[in-house]
């Protein structure tokens, strides 16, 4: 796989993406061109200068059609591969292309600019195009699909370990085909009398061989790739036998390893304390720490500016339509343990723990106000946070900041849970991009899985990464309550 500021991306996904920018940038370029739409045609173009702006026009609009797929979710293999569910995403993220499109052009009209049509007086020309484009990805998607299932390009990979875990992992690997992987089987770590299958056993309850046997499927399969997945190592990891395959240039790696670069999480249910202390990551650059409050400053400054009319219009709201204070302050566990004032517009009616006490917000929670709901759908009622990140209290990615109360119980019952307080908490995060609003303990713990793969890869792309990110979840209206 491919790292970007140590964010592992798969290379199948990455040729995915490269090749449908290829697509998009080609059909709107040439699309605008050639005849019968062009208005002039290309050989009457004067100036390679103009030729250069007309591509560089397609290729940003590309990049915008990307986003909008990524927004769909259409690079995450677990809905693209729902062929029923494609042409309806498709159909949505074209529309939220033309939406984008048209903000910019109305935001800066001379920034898209084509040698041979004039798209001020023909925009028609352009949605057509750009409805072909998407259509042509959807012909693409099948191919490219078929093509990499047909010949089997995918890098060989072996479990070693029949437990339940090895083959959750089995079926994570079998189900996630745009890492490039292809899972061939499970070797068993004991000598016992393997169970048969036959064709339609699913590949991750394949037991192809046992330890002693090792070797011999590697060879014989041309394995590149032994995941060791044992639910008890002490005193029981076969070392002999993964030497060999180390020393015949098979990559050996743990089960947390794999399952951290399919799934953009830590394992933190079977995770060892060793995995953390002598694994990669977790580093604390003094360049990329001040680069990272930089970018706080910079975006929660800006935010305050642009965000400062809705602002206004979002507290007069609140006042008029309940009673209590527009803004609500609850303590917040920081860094390093450190309780804070969080600051957020008021979305519940002023009493809403008075009996309660604290507890997990819920769907269609009754203590919401209406103008509340609202203003939580939209993630208005978060605006004022942007004073906590000038202050210091916060920064502008990292975990989400827990109530103290909620922090005690969450301490005792998951492992590594205060090790979401060695960062600064955050106003997004990648878990409140990659997962729903954390409601529960089972939420929580989701969650923690998130936030400690971001704590151990933590960097300046990787935030700019998840803000972007953040832009579709606040569009679309994911996990708010």
């Amino acid at each position: 796989m491919v790292t970007l500021g140590e964010q592992m991306i798969p290379r199948r996904k990455l040729l995915l993406m490269g090749s449908e920018c290829v697509l998009f940038t080609g059909i709107l370029f040439f699309g605008s061109c050639l005849p019968p739409l062009a208005t002039r045609p290309l050989s009457e173009v004067p100036l390679l200068p103009d030729l250069i702006r007309g591509a560089l026009t397609s290729l940003t609009i590309a990049v915008i059609s990307q986003t909008s797929l990524s927004y769909n979710d259409l690079y995450d293999w677990r809905t693209a591969q729902n062929r029923a569910e494609l042409p309806n995403r498709l159909l949505h993220a074209c529309g939220y292309a033309l939406v984008m499109l048209a903000a910019l052009v109305l935001l800066l009209p001379r920034l898209f600019y084509f040698p041979s049509l004039d798209v001020s007086n023909q925009t028609w020309k352009l949605i057509l195009l750009l409805g072909m484009s998407f259509l042509a990805v959807w012909g693409f998607r099948h191919a490219f699909h078929w093509f990499f299932y047909k010949w089997r390009f995918g890098e060989r990979v072996l479990v070693l370990g029949s437990s339940k875990e090895a083959q959750e992992l089995g079926q994570l690997i079998a189900g996630n085909p745009l890492a490039g992987y292809e899972l061939m089987g499970i070797v068993q770590e004991t000598e016992d009398a393997i169970v048969p299958w036959d064709k339609d056993t699913p590949v991750h309850e394949r037991i192809v061989g046992t330890l002693s046997q090792l070797r011999e499927l590697c060879d014989r399969e041309g394995i590149a790739r032994v995941v060791v997945s044992l639910r008890e190592r002490r005193g029981r990891v076969p070392i002999e036998q993964l030497l060999g395959c180390r020393m015949a240039g098979i990559t050996v790696e743990e089960r947390e390893t794999m399952y951290e670069r399919l799934t953009g999480k830590l394992a933190v249910e079977s995770m060892r304390p060793s995995y953390l202390i002598f694994g990669s990551g977790f580093a604390r650059d003094p360049l990329t720490l001040a680069q990272k409050r930089v970018l706080d400053i910079f975006a929660s400054f800006a935010g305050l500016v642009l965000s400062f009319p809705l602002a206004l219009v979002a507290a007069a709201a609140v006042k008029l339509t309940s009673k209590g204070p527009v803004f609500f302050t609850q303590e917040r566990v920081g860094q390093d343990g450190e309780v804070f004032r969080l600051m957020k517009f008021r979305t519940m009616r002023q009493d809403a723990e008075r009996e309660s006490g604290p507890v997990w917000a819920k769907k269609n929670d009754d203590r919401v106000t209406i103008v509340g709901r609202f203003l939580r759908i939209t993630r208005i009622d978060e605006i004022p946070q942007f004073l906590n990140i000038l202050i210091g209290h916060m920064s502008f990615v990292g975990p989400r900041p827990e109530r103290p109360h909620f922090v005690e119980q969450l301490t005792r019952q998951l492992p590594f849970y205060p090790l979401r307080h060695t960062v600064k908490p955050g106003l997004t995060g990648w878990a409140q991009v990659c997962h729903s609003y954390g409601a529960s303990f089972e939420d929580a713990t989701e969650k923690l899985r998130y936030d400690l793969y971001y704590i151990k890869n933590v960097s300046l792309m990787f935030d700019l990464s998840i803000m972007v990110r953040t832009i579709g979840v606040i569009l679309l209206g994911k996990g708010a309550r």
